[in-house]
């Protein structure tokens, strides 16, 4: 699991910085929160594709980010499966044997199966008919893998730090300038 925490001392530094202004906090907090879940996604997806081989752009994540109303946000993982073209696969035509890698260092040729419209299938019967769309893991399988979480929270908690101490600055001179 990925979270991301506000602890006591930031909490203190922006109530002290940014009290006397009206809705100065979460002025400061919202984009800070919304970069650091942005940090969280680039991360989540270069810790999978570490692993896997799959594109960043098929991997499925949804931020739901922070306003002014919720100082909170998540990143949500698509855990619907994913159609095995979109790791790498190979062969499948002309006679040959359709074989697929989801994982680096793994894969193999998959029985029965083929390719027609760039596109991968397998034999379920004995028969030419029915066939049937291969599927492998879901994203979310994949941003549960052990790496994943801490690499995540860290660089959330760097991303916050960071973004706090710019967030009061700048909101500093937006209430300075009135």
């Amino acid at each position: 699991m990925v979270a991301l925490t506000i602890n006591t001392a930031q909490m203190n530094k922006l109530t002290k910085a940014l009290g006397q202004i009206k809705n100065g906090v979460p002025k400061a907090l919202v984009p800070a929160i919304n970069r650091a879940l942005d940090s969280g996604k680039t991360v989540v997806k270069r810790e999978i594709r570490k692993e896997y081989l799959i594109k960043a752009s098929d991997i499925a994540i949804h931020k739901d980010g922070a306003t002014r109303g919720t100082l909170g946000g998540q990143l949500v993982v698509s855990s619907s499966m994913l159609v095995l073209d979109k790791f790498f696969v190979k062969g499948g035509f002309k006679g040959r044997p359709l074989f697929a890698q989801v994982k680096r260092g793994g894969g193999g040729e998959i029985g029965g199966g083929f390719r027609w419209n760039l596109m991968s299938f397998r034999r379920v019967g004995p028969e030419r008919l029915p066939i049937k769309r291969l599927l492998t893991i879901g994203a979310a399988i994949m941003a549960s893998q052990p790496a994943v979480g801490p690499a995540a929270n860290q660089a959330m908690g760097d991303t916050l730090d960071k973004r706090i101490d710019h967030e009061i600055k700048r909101v500093l001179a937006s209430a300075g300038g009135k």
